[in-house]
């Protein structure tokens, strides 16, 4: 094992030693090939980066891949008792009818409960609640209600909510008596303002009359697709929307409002391995406690297929590597005339007992060496052409974070100029191999 170690960085060493002679022909020769990797490694890179920012796009609103989404809608089916109120002696429908109000929260809390022990019980690392609600803001210009939705606190790692300025919730928010708000743009607009310098705080008058603490904007809405035109200006406009924490905003409802509340929808984070098996824990654990049927457990797997890039990576690597084949055939050209050049010198180590693979591999090596040589500066190319292109431009969509160069497509581009240099480095070795040691020193 040593010997052949010691071969092979033997052969390694002469190889660029070789080039190093022949250096000015070699760079030239090798010109296309880390042209065509360079362009291959690029393509390669926008495309899987193109999907990294379309699934964060994707996971704006379904939340991240591998996230299970929870609704429960109870039935009673096969649940003994009042599952409602905790009663023996009433049925489902009765119990809803008589305990009016405070049967309906009751029923809304119950869901609420369970889906806290579900996430507690199998130790989720990564969960949100969310319901939606209408909230009248009073507005400098008039009242108006406003789409807002009532999450926790785990709601903005789930989907990846960007905010622009201020802040994200934190937990001393759920024991303000001014509950927090996280507003769109547009909300911040319509109060008069453009930019969050402080704390700012905002009237509702229902469902309950308070005073709310704005302590984040989200990012502004991509208006670029309605830019400059006149048809839709009455569309180009940001949205009003807002986000609470669900516990504080609940501490101000009367207990009338509190029984209209929607129950909670449950996001669990399971990961894409582990999705089918969380969907089944979930309706086995919701069904026994409010009836067969009453789960509604489904994944967002199926919404994140934002882009496949796997056919496209094959096709550009097979482009690649086949525009990099037509560049080592001058590369070809100049290793046959090398080695034609280098007849007395195989035959003199010939002679003094170099084997048939090491003149072998030290005649191919030079070819791998010199794509691999290029096949690096290539790639670097292609690294500095990512850093510095106009992603937004040649997208079409905001990119508020941009995702790290992908390795995979590095390596691609650096085993392609590999499998190259290796191909059009075994002609020559070929022919220096079978050069008879008697012949060559006598060329």
């Amino acid at each position: 094992m040593t010997g052949f170690f010691t071969g092979f960085f033997g052969a390694l060493v002469e190889a660029w030693a070789q080039l190093r002679i022949g250096k000015l022909r070699v760079m030239l020769s090798l010109v296309g090939v880390g042209a065509a990797v360079a362009a291959m490694t690029f393509v390669i890179a926008l495309g899987q980066v193109t999907s990294a920012i379309i699934d964060q796009e994707i996971a704006s609103y379904a939340g991240r891949p591998g996230t299970v989404r929870i609704e429960v809608t109870p039935t009673g089916r096969g649940v003994s008792g009042d599952f409602n109120t905790g009663s023996d002696e009433v049925g489902v429908a009765e119990s809803a009818e008589e305990g009016g109000a405070e049967s309906r929260t009751n029923t809304t809390t119950r869901i609420t409960e369970a889906q806290l022990r579900l996430v507690e019980r199998y130790s989720a690392s990564s969960w949100a609640t969310s319901y939606s609600q209408q909230m009248r803001v009073a507005f400098p210009g008039g009242s108006r209600s406003v789409e807002t939705t009532a999450v926790s606190l785990g709601y903005a790692t789930l989907h990846h909510t960007a905010v622009a300025q201020g802040r994200w919730f934190s937990a001393d928010d759920e024991d303000d008596l001014s509950p927090s708000l996280v507003v769109s743009q547009g909300f911040l607009e319509q109060l008069g303002y453009t930019t969050l310098d402080g704390p700012l705080t905002v009237r509702v008058h229902s469902p309950a009359q308070t005073t709310f603490t704005i302590v984040g904007v989200l990012k502004p809405d991509d208006l670029t697709w309605c830019a400059g035109n006149p048809d839709s200006y009455e569309y180009c406009t940001q949205s009003v929307s807002a986000y609470v924490l669900a516990r504080p905003y609940e501490q101000w409802l009367s207990q009338e409002d509190r029984a209209s509340l929607p129950a909670p929808t449950l996001e669990i984070w399971a990961g894409e391995d582990q999705e089918q098996q969380v969907i089944s824990l979930a309706k086995h654990d919701l069904d026994a406690q409010f009836g067969a049927g009453s789960t509604n457990a489904v994944s967002n797997t199926g919404d994140m297929q934002g882009l496949d890039t796997g056919g496209f990576t094959t096709t550009v690597t097979v482009a690649g590597v086949f525009v990099m084949i037509l560049g080592a055939l001058s590369l070809i050209n100049i290793s046959m005339v090398t080695v034609k050049q280098r007849i007395h010198e195989i035959g003199v180590r010939r002679s003094f007992g170099a084997t048939s693979r090491r003149i072998f591999f030290s005649i191919m090596l030079e070819s791998v060496v010199a794509t691999v040589v290029a096949g690096i500066i290539g790639i670097g190319i292609a690294i500095v052409g990512m850093r510095v292109a106009p992603l937004e431009t040649l997208l079409g969509v905001a990119v508020e974070t941009r995702p790290p160069f992908p390795m995979s497509a590095a390596l691609i581009g650096l085993v392609a100029a590999t499998v190259v240099g290796a191909l059009s480095g075994i002609i020559p070795a070929l022919v220096a191999v079978r050069i008879k040691p008697i012949d060559a020193i006598r060329y």
